[in-house]
């Protein structure tokens, strides 16, 4: 997974407002009076939002199972003149050298684990690896989007230089949504097909909170991917934050 992915996932997220999604981070640790310094991004990718916070001051690390994003972070930071340690490790089995005051988890990442177990596991490792009073901020894409919106459907997206062939099969027994992804990427005169296959777990609102309170946070919140009202039901994706 992500080994083709890596080197046009930016391409492919170039209308992604990553400063509305670091606004976002920032406005949650403003509502729990935080003022992070130290801080792990979790299945960081290329490190969009990353580099973005360290640019903004915040001491980041980036954390993610794929060495060929990780590859593309690293390259995006050297050239903004970022000093940004990225990391390749799988977050369930999260281990760092000290505490930090606050980590995330932005852009899906927890919906890439599929098993509940391993999920608490993940958040376990996590609280463990927080300051006492530290946070966690994170993001989901929503039971109604995975189940609803993705579902069964057929998609498809064309530009100048990829076009996406999306398809989707979403189990109601398992939770977990199947993307077939076929990518046509031009190389010079040609296109290069290249497919993937990724797999998502769909976690309700309340799941993710008992699990959260299993592990021992505490001050838990979901939030509107805008603002800091709480999601609807509708919500394509679901803001969360919790304390060590």
């Amino acid at each position: 997974m992500y080994q083709d992915f890596a080197y046009f996932y930016d391409t492919l997220m170039k209308n992604v407002d990553y400063n509305k999604w670091a606004g976002q981070v920032e406005n949650i640790f403003k509502y729990y009076g935080k003022s992070p310094k130290t801080i792990v991004d979790l299945a960081c990718g290329t490190g969009g939002i990353t580099n973005l916070l360290a640019a903004k001051g915040y001491q980041m690390t980036g954390i993610d199972i794929s060495e060929d994003m990780l590859f593309v972070a690293r390259e995006k930071a050297r050239k903004l003149g970022l000093k940004i340690a990225y990391v390749c490790q799988d977050m369930v089995h999260l281990t760092l050298h000290r505490p930090v005051d606050a980590i995330l988890c932005m852009c899906d990442g927890f919906n890439y684990i599929l098993e509940k177990e391993k999920l608490k596991t993940a958040m376990g490792r996590i609280y463990s690896y927080l300051i006492p009073g530290g946070i966690l901020v994170f993001d989901i894409s929503s039971y109604y989007k995975l189940s609803s919106i993705l579902g069964n459907n057929t998609m498809a997206e064309n530009n100048e230089d990829i076009s996406l062939i999306w398809l989707n099969h979403f189990s109601k027994d398992t939770s977990i949504l199947e993307m077939n992804l076929t990518f046509f990427v031009k190389q010079g005169r040609l296109y290069k097909r290249m497919d993937e296959t990724h797999l998502q777990r769909a976690y309700r609102e309340e799941e993710i909170k008992e699990i959260l309170e299993e592990c021992g946070f505490t001050g838990i919140s979901a939030f509107s991917p805008n603002d800091l009202s709480p999601p609807g039901k509708r919500s394509h994706r679901i803001f969360f934050a919790a304390l060590r």
